[in-house]
């Protein structure tokens, strides 16, 4: 009999599992046609047509160095320590090149895995409970717009993974509970290790494997405590192989004061109003999640004072639950298990330990959201008068009327908000126009919407199409630059962002003397800076003082920079002046520091011309074409230019390579 109805349980469950797979990819479908959008660029290869992540772009045989390097890689910036996601985007692209489509599939796959998991240990948890509880958790769990930004956006893949190892950890330190098979704790500390190989976040299940154990089993303190110890080892071999690994590498991670303004405030108590502020509006979006945004930042979210009601409400809301959970701690209270789970997950982002990026992140509250869903899942239950303690079996006819119209309208308002904010998440144009609609506040969000329409500008053909770029580029900097001088009074020692005022007046706005005033208080602050030295002397070009320029120029030169813009820009100074010896020593300084980079040839190529030195020039115009084999526009101008000299025979040749 026995057997019969474990047969029977297992039966359903596999149902069950095909349920959750099925309504995982009925949400979130839609997303898997999306392209590339936010920061993937970080993480994996964008641009097929011209790769700029080397490290990905090896593939199998790269793997080694994604161990020994950052997570994220650029010229300016170098941080974190993720290597195993990065090895699943060079194991990706081994086999499918360049395809966000492929990697949204990926995205969607995991997401079920984990709705899947989570079932399997809710049922191990809950199994004095009657069924429609897990399935409850799991239900709101898997439906949630929240997590739309953690399935949409392809570089947070870091958070799948990490979650998705962290329950794995908890899902065989649960097994050796009930076999108390040995191999079962190694499993459970090895998967909490590659955990944190994905993000260091997961370091909240130090917390969470004990706690779990408490509420759920019988075992004694004594060996709950020995579960403290267990995932504390995992973060002990992690910080070793981080620090042993990459303990030379300099971590350079630069913010601006849009990102979040708490950088540049170093006081507890100008912290915790915002964090109470920020804890406030985590609750808003799990209890009402609308509007999204891909990144709120400066201004979108306000810098919340002591007195402001969103404030007071929220610092009363964290008490009372905060007071509830430590109240029925001792009597195992599953509600006081939810609540302790969410403020574990959600603390960490408050703003108050370290100020985080963006102010607020939906990603950031992934490990959160489960805490609430167990949390809302059972005051749920209690409202509608569903006897969660009943041991009879599941049915339909079992739920109440109100439950089943609850849920379905739960279902409906939630599926038909993520499949529009997938569609939102399209690409980073559609995304950007969409959130800042939303959030028209947002200082981020203008600017880097600018800068995704800048160059559009360039390659869309005169008329009325591009004049509504234009406008639409214009507009969008201009907010951003309002907002940003508004952090200037504010912030004054913030040299990105005096930078960013710059170089905004010199790109988009033409005026030299206008930016002059950030650029040159950006330079005293930062005179070492990739970008701003060069800013510098591109707004005296600007101010019509190429002489000045030219000197700054060669100073950076004969610092041996790696910045190709410096070259480009005194290569023309010197070419308008008919200095074509300094050109050529120019340009060769350039290909020599940026050996891959056919632009500088083909400007030392001209500079050779001008000097009557058809050979050199002709020989560097074939390096830059060999750079670039697949740019037949190129290509075909070399050869023309060949065919025009009579150097015919080395125009045919390279037609037919």
């Amino acid at each position: 009999m026995a057997q019969n109805s474990l047969t029977k349980s297992n039966y359903f469950n596999q149902k069950v599992y095909w349920l959750i797979f099925a309504l995982v990819f009925l949400l979130y479908g839609n997303s898997i046609k999306n392209k590339y959008a936010l920061d993937d660029d970080y993480v994996t290869v964008t641009t097929p047509e011209k790769p700029s992540n080397p490290r990905i772009e090896k593939g199998i045989r790269g793997i080694p160095q994604l161990f020994t390097t950052h997570y994220v890689e650029t010229a300016s910036q170098s941080f974190e320590y993720r290597p195993i996601v990065l090895v699943t985007f060079a194991i990706e692209y081994q086999f499918f090149g360049s395809n966000p489509h492929v990697s949204h599939f990926i995205s969607v796959l995991l997401y079920a895995i984990t709705c899947v998991l989570l079932y399997i240990i809710l049922i191990k948890l809950l199994k004095n409970y009657h069924l429609i509880f897990p399935l409850l958790i799991v239900f709101l769990f898997i439906i949630h717009p929240v997590h739309t930004e953690v399935v949409d956006n392809i570089k947070c893949r870091d958070e799948l993974l990490s979650f998705l190892f962290g329950i794995s950890s908890l899902h065989f330190f649960l097994k050796y509970i009930e076999t108390e098979t040995k191999k079962f704790v190694l499993f459970g500390i090895l998967f909490l290790f590659l955990s944190l190989l994905c993000k260091r976040t997961a370091i909240l299940f130090i917390a969470a494997v004990p706690l779990t154990l408490y509420f759920f089993t019988s075992i004694k303190l004594k060996k709950i405590v020995l579960f403290t110890v267990f995932p504390i080892l995992a973060f002990v071999f992690f910080t070793l192989t981080k620090n042993l690994l990459t303990h030379d590498l300099p971590k350079i991670r630069e913010f601006v004061f849009f990102e979040n303004p708490l950088y540049f405030e170093h006081g507890l108590l100008a912290r915790i109003p915002i964090a109470f502020y920020t804890m406030g509006y985590y609750i808003k979006l799990l209890v009402f999640p609308y509007p999204l945004c891909c990144y709120y930042g400066y201004n979108a979210i306000p810098m919340s004072g002591w007195a402001t009601p969103f404030f007071i409400i929220s610092f009363v809301v964290y008490v009372v639950i905060g007071i509830y959970a430590l109240k029925f701690f001792s009597q195992k209270n599953v509600l006081s298990y939810g609540i302790l789970i969410y403020l574990a997950g959600v603390f960490p982002f408050a703003n108050i330990v370290q100020p985080v990026a963006g102010i607020i992140g939906e990603r950031f509250i992934y490990f959160a959201s489960f805490g609430f869903c167990i949390a809302t899942a059972y005051l749920l239950l209690m409202l509608l008068k569903i006897d969660i303690k009943s041991k009879s079996a599941f049915s339909i006819q079992y739920l109440t009327p109100a439950f089943k119209i609850i849920s379905v309208f739960i279902l409906l308002v939630c599926s038909m908000a993520i499949i529009a904010r997938n569609k939102q998440w399209k690409d980073e144009l559609t995304l950007f126009r969409s959130d800042v609609k939303s959030f028209p506040n947002s200082c981020n969000l203008h600017y880097v919407l600018g800068n995704k329409l800048y160059p559009k500008i360039f390659s869309t053909p005169n008329g009325a199409q591009k004049d509504s770029i234009i406008e639409e580029t214009k507009y969008h900097f201009n907010q951003a630059a309002e907002l940003m001088i508004d952090g200037v009074k504010k912030y004054p020692e913030d040299y990105t962002n005096l930078n960013n005022v710059g170089t905004i007046y010199i790109n988009i706005f033409n005026d030299g003397n206008a930016a002059w005033p950030y650029i040159k208080r950006a330079y005293t602050l930062n005179p070492k800076d990739r970008m701003i030295p060069f800013n510098y002397a591109f707004c005296y070009e600007k101010r019509n003082l190429p002489d000045s320029a030219a000197l700054y120029y060669e100073k950076m030169i004969t610092n041996n920079t790696t910045n190709n813009a410096v070259y480009l820009q005194l290569h023309e100074i010197y070419l308008k002046k008919q200095a074509y010896e300094k050109a050529i020593i120019c340009d060769k300084k350039g290909v020599k520091q940026i050996p891959l980079n056919a632009q500088l040839y083909i400007n030392l190529g001209n500079a050779y011309m001008l000097n009557k030195d058809t050979l050199n020039g002709v020989e560097q115009f074939v390096k830059a074409a060999e750079l670039e084999p697949n740019n037949t526009n190129l290509r075909a101008q070399i050869v023309n230019f060949l065919k025009s000299i009579g150097y015919n025979k080395m125009a045919e040749e390279m037609n037919k390579r």
